[in-house]
Protein backbone atom coordinates (compact mmCIF):
# COMPACT_ATOMS: atom_id res chain seq x y z
CA UNK A 1 0.00 0.00 0.00
CA UNK A 2 1.32 3.38 -0.80
CA UNK A 3 1.26 6.06 1.74
CA UNK A 4 1.80 9.77 1.40
CA UNK A 5 6.04 8.69 3.03
CA UNK A 6 6.04 7.12 0.10
CA UNK A 7 5.55 10.48 -1.91
CA UNK A 8 6.84 12.97 0.46
CA UNK A 9 9.76 11.22 2.09
CA UNK A 10 10.28 12.57 5.64
CA UNK A 11 13.49 13.93 7.04
CA UNK A 12 14.98 10.54 9.32
CA UNK A 13 17.11 11.98 12.11
CA UNK A 14 17.94 10.64 15.37
CA UNK A 15 16.07 12.14 18.62
CA UNK A 16 18.35 12.15 21.56
CA UNK A 17 15.09 11.89 23.87
CA UNK A 18 13.99 8.83 22.78
CA UNK A 19 17.68 6.83 23.27
CA UNK A 20 16.95 4.16 25.68
CA UNK A 21 20.09 5.31 27.69
CA UNK A 22 18.48 8.75 28.17
CA UNK A 23 15.24 7.61 29.11
CA UNK A 24 16.59 4.65 31.81
CA UNK A 25 18.15 7.41 33.33
CA UNK A 26 15.24 9.47 33.70
CA UNK A 27 13.14 6.24 35.15
CA UNK A 28 16.28 5.99 37.43
CA UNK A 29 15.96 9.35 38.80
CA UNK A 30 12.19 8.48 39.73
CA UNK A 31 13.25 5.34 41.38
CA UNK A 32 11.81 2.73 38.64
CA UNK A 33 14.51 -0.12 37.76
CA UNK A 34 14.88 -0.35 33.58
CA UNK A 35 16.63 -2.37 31.42
CA UNK A 36 20.77 -1.64 30.66
CA UNK A 37 21.33 0.04 27.16
CA UNK A 38 23.76 -2.86 26.33
CA UNK A 39 21.30 -5.57 26.33
CA UNK A 40 18.06 -4.66 25.85
CA UNK A 41 15.07 -5.31 23.25
CA UNK A 42 14.06 -1.91 21.63
CA UNK A 43 10.60 -1.52 19.07
CA UNK A 44 9.95 1.87 17.85
CA UNK A 45 6.65 2.50 15.76
CA UNK A 46 6.36 3.98 12.94
CA UNK A 47 10.35 4.18 12.36
CA UNK A 48 10.06 5.55 8.94
CA UNK A 49 14.01 4.59 7.46
CA UNK A 50 15.05 3.18 10.85
CA UNK A 51 17.61 5.89 11.60
CA UNK A 52 16.72 6.52 15.09
CA UNK A 53 17.16 2.63 16.61
CA UNK A 54 20.02 2.09 13.84
CA UNK A 55 22.39 4.78 15.45
CA UNK A 56 21.07 3.18 18.78
CA UNK A 57 22.56 0.41 17.81
CA UNK A 58 25.82 1.50 16.93
CA UNK A 59 26.81 1.94 20.49
CA UNK A 60 24.43 -1.49 21.51
CA UNK A 61 25.93 -4.50 19.21
CA UNK A 62 24.31 -6.90 22.33
CA UNK A 63 21.22 -5.23 22.11
CA UNK A 64 18.15 -6.03 19.74
CA UNK A 65 16.22 -2.98 17.77
CA UNK A 66 13.07 -3.60 15.69
CA UNK A 67 11.21 -0.89 13.27
CA UNK A 68 7.90 -1.22 12.12
CA UNK A 69 6.43 0.97 9.54
CA UNK A 70 3.65 1.24 7.10
CA UNK A 71 5.72 3.45 3.85
CA UNK A 72 7.04 0.61 1.91
CA UNK A 73 10.10 2.93 0.38
CA UNK A 74 10.81 3.90 3.88
CA UNK A 75 11.56 0.69 5.03
CA UNK A 76 13.04 -0.47 1.58
CA UNK A 77 15.79 2.10 1.67
CA UNK A 78 16.34 1.82 5.65
CA UNK A 79 17.24 -1.79 5.17
CA UNK A 80 19.46 -0.85 2.07
CA UNK A 81 21.57 1.96 4.70
CA UNK A 82 21.64 -0.80 7.47
CA UNK A 83 23.18 -3.41 5.42
CA UNK A 84 25.48 -0.86 3.79
CA UNK A 85 26.43 -0.41 7.78
CA UNK A 86 26.86 -3.91 8.71
CA UNK A 87 24.89 -3.81 11.68
CA UNK A 88 23.05 -7.27 12.23
CA UNK A 89 21.31 -6.00 15.44
CA UNK A 90 18.67 -4.06 13.70
CA UNK A 91 15.22 -5.29 11.83
CA UNK A 92 12.84 -3.28 9.78
CA UNK A 93 9.43 -4.74 8.95
CA UNK A 94 6.60 -3.44 7.21
CA UNK A 95 3.41 -3.23 9.61
CA UNK A 96 0.57 -1.75 10.56
CA UNK A 97 0.15 -1.85 14.59
CA UNK A 98 -3.79 -2.72 13.73
CA UNK A 99 -2.76 -6.25 13.17
CA UNK A 100 -2.39 -7.92 16.42
CA UNK A 101 0.71 -10.43 14.90
CA UNK A 102 2.70 -7.70 13.90
CA UNK A 103 5.07 -7.77 16.70
CA UNK A 104 6.42 -10.34 18.48
CA UNK A 105 7.98 -10.74 22.23
CA UNK A 106 8.22 -7.95 24.68
CA UNK A 107 10.49 -5.11 24.68
CA UNK A 108 12.22 -2.85 27.41
CA UNK A 109 11.66 0.44 25.58
CA UNK A 110 8.78 1.13 23.12
CA UNK A 111 9.42 4.33 20.92
CA UNK A 112 6.38 6.36 19.20
CA UNK A 113 7.44 9.74 18.41
CA UNK A 114 5.18 11.97 16.27
CA UNK A 115 2.70 9.19 15.68
CA UNK A 116 -0.20 9.75 18.66
CA UNK A 117 -1.88 13.08 17.44
CA UNK A 118 -1.21 12.23 13.53
CA UNK A 119 -3.24 8.89 13.22
CA UNK A 120 -6.99 8.16 13.78
CA UNK A 121 -8.54 6.69 17.03
CA UNK A 122 -8.75 3.54 16.00
CA UNK A 123 -4.70 3.57 15.30
CA UNK A 124 -3.83 5.77 18.61
CA UNK A 125 -5.80 2.68 20.35
CA UNK A 126 -4.38 0.12 18.82
CA UNK A 127 -1.07 1.65 19.82
CA UNK A 128 -1.66 1.93 23.16
CA UNK A 129 -3.19 -1.84 23.20
CA UNK A 130 0.44 -2.82 21.95
CA UNK A 131 2.49 -1.22 24.24
CA UNK A 132 0.26 -2.59 26.92
CA UNK A 133 1.18 -5.88 25.77
CA UNK A 134 4.24 -5.86 24.30
CA UNK A 135 6.29 -3.13 27.43
CA UNK A 136 8.19 -5.84 29.89
CA UNK A 137 7.82 -5.68 33.40
CA UNK A 138 10.85 -3.14 33.80
CA UNK A 139 10.18 -1.78 30.34
CA UNK A 140 9.60 2.21 29.40
CA UNK A 141 7.47 3.31 26.76
CA UNK A 142 8.10 6.68 25.09
CA UNK A 143 5.10 8.28 23.26
CA UNK A 144 5.11 11.83 21.73
CA UNK A 145 2.37 14.29 20.08
CA UNK A 146 0.87 17.44 19.60
CA UNK A 147 -0.29 18.97 23.12
CA UNK A 148 -3.45 20.59 24.19
CA UNK A 149 -4.08 23.63 24.99
CA UNK A 150 -0.57 25.05 23.55
CA UNK A 151 -1.20 23.52 20.35
CA UNK A 152 -4.14 25.80 19.47
CA UNK A 153 -1.62 28.78 18.04
CA UNK A 154 -0.48 26.01 15.75
CA UNK A 155 -4.40 25.16 15.45
CA UNK A 156 -4.91 28.29 13.51
CA UNK A 157 -2.14 27.74 11.57
CA UNK A 158 -2.89 24.66 10.04
CA UNK A 159 -6.87 25.75 10.09
CA UNK A 160 -5.08 28.30 7.45
CA UNK A 161 -3.54 25.70 5.49
CA UNK A 162 -6.12 23.89 5.22
CA UNK A 163 -8.03 26.65 3.91
CA UNK A 164 -5.59 28.11 1.14
CA UNK A 165 -4.78 24.77 -0.08
CA UNK A 166 -8.18 23.17 -0.26
CA UNK A 167 -7.82 23.14 -4.04
CA UNK A 168 -4.43 21.92 -4.09
CA UNK A 169 -4.05 18.08 -4.60
CA UNK A 170 -0.03 17.54 -5.61
CA UNK A 171 2.21 17.19 -2.88
CA UNK A 172 4.84 19.45 -4.63
CA UNK A 173 2.47 22.20 -5.33
CA UNK A 174 0.66 22.01 -2.04
CA UNK A 175 4.38 22.52 -0.63
CA UNK A 176 5.48 25.37 -2.16
CA UNK A 177 1.98 26.77 -1.98
CA UNK A 178 1.92 26.78 1.99
CA UNK A 179 4.84 28.50 2.16
CA UNK A 180 3.96 31.12 -0.32
CA UNK A 181 0.98 31.17 1.74
CA UNK A 182 2.56 31.21 5.09
CA UNK A 183 5.24 34.25 4.18
CA UNK A 184 1.71 36.44 2.52
CA UNK A 185 0.15 35.90 5.77
CA UNK A 186 2.85 36.81 7.87
CA UNK A 187 3.34 39.98 6.06
CA UNK A 188 -0.29 40.73 7.46
CA UNK A 189 -0.02 39.79 10.91
CA UNK A 190 1.48 42.58 13.68
CA UNK A 191 3.94 41.62 16.99
CA UNK A 192 1.89 44.56 18.42
CA UNK A 193 -0.73 42.23 19.01
CA UNK A 194 -0.25 39.39 21.45
CA UNK A 195 -1.88 36.35 19.70
CA UNK A 196 -0.84 37.63 16.18
CA UNK A 197 2.80 37.45 17.57
CA UNK A 198 2.19 34.62 18.72
CA UNK A 199 1.46 33.51 15.05
CA UNK A 200 3.73 34.87 13.68
CA UNK A 201 6.39 32.96 15.82
CA UNK A 202 4.45 29.45 15.17
CA UNK A 203 4.92 30.56 11.39
CA UNK A 204 8.26 31.22 11.28
CA UNK A 205 8.85 28.09 13.29
CA UNK A 206 7.33 26.32 10.74
CA UNK A 207 9.35 27.94 7.81
CA UNK A 208 12.15 26.83 9.65
CA UNK A 209 11.95 23.53 9.08
CA UNK A 210 12.44 21.32 6.24
CA UNK A 211 9.07 22.06 3.87
CA UNK A 212 8.80 18.10 3.90
CA UNK A 213 8.13 18.50 8.03
CA UNK A 214 5.22 21.34 7.54
CA UNK A 215 3.90 19.24 4.83
CA UNK A 216 3.43 16.03 7.12
CA UNK A 217 2.98 17.64 10.80
CA UNK A 218 0.62 20.80 10.28
CA UNK A 219 -0.72 19.28 6.75
CA UNK A 220 -1.43 15.89 7.39
CA UNK A 221 -4.84 14.41 6.50
CA UNK A 222 -5.09 13.88 10.76
CA UNK A 223 -4.12 16.63 13.06
CA UNK A 224 -5.15 15.92 16.65
CA UNK A 225 -3.41 17.09 19.20
CA UNK A 226 -4.12 15.57 22.98
CA UNK A 227 -4.48 16.51 26.32
CA UNK A 228 -2.56 14.86 28.65
CA UNK A 229 -4.57 13.63 30.93
CA UNK A 230 -6.71 11.72 28.11
CA UNK A 231 -2.89 10.26 26.95
CA UNK A 232 -2.73 8.77 30.48
CA UNK A 233 -6.17 7.92 30.74
CA UNK A 234 -5.67 5.71 27.89
CA UNK A 235 -2.69 4.20 29.12
CA UNK A 236 -3.98 2.96 32.55
CA UNK A 237 -6.47 1.35 30.58
CA UNK A 238 -4.03 -0.48 29.35
CA UNK A 239 -2.28 -1.26 32.61
CA UNK A 240 0.29 1.55 32.48
CA UNK A 241 1.28 4.52 34.89
CA UNK A 242 2.63 8.00 33.71
CA UNK A 243 6.01 8.09 34.41
CA UNK A 244 7.54 11.97 33.49
CA UNK A 245 7.87 14.02 30.40
CA UNK A 246 11.45 12.83 29.02
CA UNK A 247 12.15 16.85 28.02
CA UNK A 248 14.13 17.56 31.10
CA UNK A 249 12.79 20.80 31.87
CA UNK A 250 9.49 19.63 32.74
CA UNK A 251 11.21 17.40 35.69
CA UNK A 252 11.73 20.16 37.75
CA UNK A 253 8.86 19.95 39.97
CA UNK A 254 9.51 16.20 39.84
CA UNK A 255 12.74 15.68 41.19
CA UNK A 256 12.90 18.54 43.68
CA UNK A 257 10.29 19.32 46.32
CA UNK A 258 7.86 21.47 44.18
CA UNK A 259 5.69 24.79 46.05
CA UNK A 260 3.63 24.49 43.01
CA UNK A 261 2.94 20.82 43.21
CA UNK A 262 1.71 21.66 47.05
CA UNK A 263 -0.11 24.96 46.40
CA UNK A 264 -1.90 23.05 43.20
CA UNK A 265 -3.02 19.83 45.65
CA UNK A 266 -6.80 21.87 46.67
CA UNK A 267 -6.98 21.52 42.50
CA UNK A 268 -5.56 17.77 41.99
CA UNK A 269 -5.74 16.48 45.29
CA UNK A 270 -2.26 15.38 44.95
CA UNK A 271 -2.77 13.54 41.57
CA UNK A 272 0.55 13.88 39.56
CA UNK A 273 -1.21 13.71 36.10
CA UNK A 274 -3.92 16.32 36.96
CA UNK A 275 -0.94 18.59 38.54
CA UNK A 276 0.93 18.43 34.91
CA UNK A 277 -2.19 18.69 32.98
CA UNK A 278 -2.51 21.86 35.30
CA UNK A 279 0.94 23.35 34.07
CA UNK A 280 0.23 22.35 30.74
CA UNK A 281 -2.93 25.23 30.96
CA UNK A 282 -0.33 27.62 33.28
CA UNK A 283 2.93 27.32 30.74
CA UNK A 284 0.22 26.73 27.35
CA UNK A 285 3.03 23.55 26.31
CA UNK A 286 2.50 22.36 22.78
CA UNK A 287 4.01 19.20 22.69
CA UNK A 288 4.72 16.17 25.02
CA UNK A 289 6.63 13.48 24.84
CA UNK A 290 5.21 11.28 27.78
CA UNK A 291 6.62 8.01 29.66
CA UNK A 292 5.09 5.28 30.35
CA UNK A 293 5.84 2.21 33.03
CA UNK A 294 3.39 -1.05 33.99
CA UNK A 295 1.70 0.51 36.76
CA UNK A 296 2.09 -1.03 40.14
CA UNK A 297 5.29 0.21 42.06
CA UNK A 298 5.13 3.77 43.28
CA UNK A 299 7.05 6.26 41.42
CA UNK A 300 9.06 8.16 43.69
CA UNK A 301 9.00 11.66 42.36
CA UNK A 302 11.91 13.67 44.78
CA UNK A 303 15.09 12.13 43.44
CA UNK A 304 17.65 11.29 46.03
CA UNK A 305 21.50 11.52 45.90
CA UNK A 306 22.05 7.75 45.64
CA UNK A 307 19.78 7.31 42.22
CA UNK A 308 22.72 9.37 40.49
CA UNK A 309 24.82 5.76 40.75
CA UNK A 310 25.56 4.18 37.46
CA UNK A 311 24.71 7.35 35.51
CA UNK A 312 26.98 9.32 33.17
CA UNK A 313 26.82 13.00 33.14
CA UNK A 314 28.08 14.56 29.53
CA UNK A 315 28.09 18.38 28.97
CA UNK A 316 29.37 20.94 26.16
CA UNK A 317 30.83 23.18 28.13
CA UNK A 318 33.73 25.82 27.41
CA UNK A 319 35.26 28.13 30.00
CA UNK A 320 33.39 31.85 31.30
CA UNK A 321 36.40 33.50 33.20
CA UNK A 322 35.69 37.50 33.58
CA UNK A 323 35.41 40.41 35.75
CA UNK A 324 33.34 39.87 38.63
CA UNK A 325 32.77 36.00 38.14
CA UNK A 326 33.68 33.40 40.49
CA UNK A 327 36.54 31.00 40.45
CA UNK A 328 34.99 28.47 38.14
CA UNK A 329 32.86 29.43 35.64
CA UNK A 330 31.25 27.96 32.22
CA UNK A 331 28.91 28.75 29.79
CA UNK A 332 27.16 25.76 27.76
CA UNK A 333 26.33 25.36 24.33
CA UNK A 334 22.54 26.47 25.35
CA UNK A 335 23.66 29.58 26.64
CA UNK A 336 23.24 28.91 30.05
CA UNK A 337 25.98 30.42 32.51
CA UNK A 338 27.01 29.06 35.87
CA UNK A 339 29.79 29.35 38.12
CA UNK A 340 30.81 28.55 41.98
CA UNK A 341 33.85 28.71 44.06
CA UNK A 342 33.04 25.10 45.58
CA UNK A 343 36.47 23.27 44.34
CA UNK A 344 34.55 19.85 44.01
CA UNK A 345 31.66 21.57 42.18
CA UNK A 346 34.05 23.38 39.92
CA UNK A 347 36.32 19.98 39.72
CA UNK A 348 33.41 18.17 38.15
CA UNK A 349 32.28 20.91 36.07
CA UNK A 350 35.86 21.03 34.77
CA UNK A 351 36.07 17.12 33.65
CA UNK A 352 32.57 17.69 31.94
CA UNK A 353 34.50 20.90 29.90
CA UNK A 354 36.89 18.40 28.84
CA UNK A 355 36.18 14.33 29.34
CA UNK A 356 32.88 12.52 26.98
CA UNK A 357 31.50 11.67 30.06
CA UNK A 358 31.81 11.15 33.65
CA UNK A 359 30.71 8.55 36.32
CA UNK A 360 28.58 10.29 39.18
CA UNK A 361 29.31 7.33 41.36
CA UNK A 362 31.62 9.07 43.55
CA UNK A 363 29.70 11.94 43.91
CA UNK A 364 26.56 9.92 45.17
CA UNK A 365 27.74 10.79 49.18
CA UNK A 366 27.32 14.47 48.31
CA UNK A 367 23.73 16.02 48.10
CA UNK A 368 24.91 19.59 47.35
CA UNK A 369 26.89 18.48 44.30
CA UNK A 370 24.13 16.24 43.32
CA UNK A 371 21.40 18.72 43.49
CA UNK A 372 23.79 20.71 41.29
CA UNK A 373 23.77 18.52 38.41
CA UNK A 374 20.48 17.76 39.07
CA UNK A 375 19.81 21.66 38.73
CA UNK A 376 21.82 21.74 35.36
CA UNK A 377 19.91 19.02 33.61
CA UNK A 378 16.17 20.15 34.26
CA UNK A 379 18.16 23.30 32.43
CA UNK A 380 19.18 21.07 29.52
CA UNK A 381 23.02 22.32 30.33
CA UNK A 382 23.97 18.19 31.46
CA UNK A 383 22.45 15.55 30.28
CA UNK A 384 22.49 12.37 32.12
CA UNK A 385 22.15 8.39 30.81
CA UNK A 386 22.46 4.81 31.94
CA UNK A 387 25.49 4.32 29.80
CA UNK A 388 28.75 6.15 28.35
CA UNK A 389 28.71 8.11 24.98
CA UNK A 390 30.68 6.09 22.25
CA UNK A 391 32.05 8.58 20.51
CA UNK A 392 35.49 10.01 20.48
CA UNK A 393 37.26 13.42 20.53
CA UNK A 394 40.74 12.04 19.24
CA UNK A 395 40.97 10.79 15.95
CA UNK A 396 43.53 8.17 16.66
CA UNK A 397 45.92 6.86 14.67
CA UNK A 398 43.25 4.99 12.07
CA UNK A 399 40.59 7.26 12.15
CA UNK A 400 37.04 5.15 12.74
CA UNK A 401 33.68 6.86 11.95
CA UNK A 402 30.17 5.90 13.07
CA UNK A 403 29.39 2.90 10.70
CA UNK A 404 25.93 4.73 10.01
CA UNK A 405 27.33 7.66 8.82
CA UNK A 406 29.25 5.79 6.48
CA UNK A 407 26.52 4.67 5.15
CA UNK A 408 24.51 7.77 5.16
CA UNK A 409 27.24 9.53 3.25
CA UNK A 410 27.37 6.40 1.33
CA UNK A 411 23.83 7.85 0.29
CA UNK A 412 25.14 11.36 -0.62
CA UNK A 413 22.94 12.61 2.57
CA UNK A 414 23.78 16.12 4.19
CA UNK A 415 22.43 15.71 7.67
CA UNK A 416 24.00 12.58 9.57
CA UNK A 417 23.32 10.77 12.70
CA UNK A 418 26.23 11.66 14.98
CA UNK A 419 26.94 9.36 17.90
CA UNK A 420 25.36 11.58 20.66
CA UNK A 421 22.34 10.55 18.98
CA UNK A 422 21.80 14.31 16.92
CA UNK A 423 21.51 14.75 13.78
CA UNK A 424 24.49 17.05 11.98
CA UNK A 425 24.39 18.57 8.59
CA UNK A 426 27.50 18.41 6.33
CA UNK A 427 26.93 20.02 3.32
CA UNK A 428 29.85 19.68 1.23
CA UNK A 429 30.72 16.74 -0.91
CA UNK A 430 33.59 16.68 0.30
CA UNK A 431 32.83 15.14 3.57
CA UNK A 432 30.47 12.80 1.84
CA UNK A 433 33.41 10.99 0.24
CA UNK A 434 36.02 11.99 3.20
CA UNK A 435 33.62 10.08 5.57
CA UNK A 436 33.64 6.98 3.32
CA UNK A 437 37.53 6.65 4.16
CA UNK A 438 37.45 6.78 7.70
CA UNK A 439 36.80 2.87 8.02
CA UNK A 440 39.71 2.20 10.79
CA UNK A 441 42.31 0.76 8.00
CA UNK A 442 43.90 4.11 6.65
CA UNK A 443 46.10 6.29 8.74
CA UNK A 444 46.53 9.79 8.33
CA UNK A 445 49.18 9.58 5.45
CA UNK A 446 46.96 8.10 3.38
CA UNK A 447 43.96 9.81 4.07
CA UNK A 448 45.69 12.48 2.53
CA UNK A 449 46.45 10.63 -0.29
CA UNK A 450 43.03 10.09 -1.04
CA UNK A 451 42.70 13.81 -0.37
CA UNK A 452 44.95 14.53 -2.72
CA UNK A 453 43.47 12.09 -4.96
CA UNK A 454 40.12 13.73 -5.23
CA UNK A 455 40.76 17.46 -4.74
CA UNK A 456 43.35 18.22 -6.97
CA UNK A 457 44.98 19.32 -4.08
CA UNK A 458 48.84 18.70 -3.56
CA UNK A 459 50.46 16.01 -1.19
CA UNK A 460 51.87 18.77 1.42
CA UNK A 461 48.77 20.75 1.26
CA UNK A 462 46.73 17.40 2.04
CA UNK A 463 48.50 17.00 4.90
CA UNK A 464 48.10 19.79 6.38
CA UNK A 465 44.14 19.74 5.55
CA UNK A 466 44.09 16.33 7.58
CA UNK A 467 43.92 16.85 11.22
CA UNK A 468 41.42 20.01 11.06
CA UNK A 469 39.12 17.90 8.87
CA UNK A 470 39.37 15.15 11.55
CA UNK A 471 38.94 17.68 14.23
CA UNK A 472 35.66 18.98 12.30
CA UNK A 473 34.68 15.36 12.16
CA UNK A 474 35.37 14.72 16.06
CA UNK A 475 33.84 18.12 16.64
CA UNK A 476 30.56 16.74 15.04
CA UNK A 477 30.77 13.61 16.94
CA UNK A 478 31.33 11.18 14.25
CA UNK A 479 33.95 9.55 15.22
CA UNK A 480 33.79 6.60 17.44
CA UNK A 481 35.54 4.79 19.93
CA UNK A 482 35.55 1.78 18.54
CA UNK A 483 36.99 0.30 22.39
CA UNK A 484 33.73 1.34 24.45
CA UNK A 485 31.06 0.27 21.07
CA UNK A 486 32.99 -3.64 21.63
CA UNK A 487 32.05 -3.41 25.23
CA UNK A 488 28.77 -1.68 25.32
Amino acid sequence: MTTVYDSVRYPNWPNTRTHPATIGALAQLLGRPSAPFGRCRVLEVACSEGVNIANMAVGAPNSEFLGIDIAESSIARGEETIRWAGLGNVRLRLADIRDEQAVQGEFDYIIAHGVYSWVSADVRAALMAMVGKKLSADGVAFISYNAFPGCRVRETIRDYLVYVLRDARDPQQRMEAARAALEYQMSGWSAEKPFQKALLEAAQDNLNRPIEVLFHDEMGEVWEPQFLSDVAAAAQAQGLDYLADAHPSVLNDGLFPSIRFDAAKKHTGGDWVKFEQLLDFTDMRPFRWSLFCRAGEKIQRIATPERVVGLYASADLTPASGPGKKTYAFRARTGVEFETDDPALGGLLGRLATEPAVLLDEYADSPAIVESVLRLFVNTAVTLATAPPVYSRTPGDRPLASPLARAQARRGEEVLAALHHKPVRMIDPFWNSFLQQLDGTHDHEELAQFVAGSTGKTIDESRRLIPAALQEVAGNRLLMDAVKAQNA
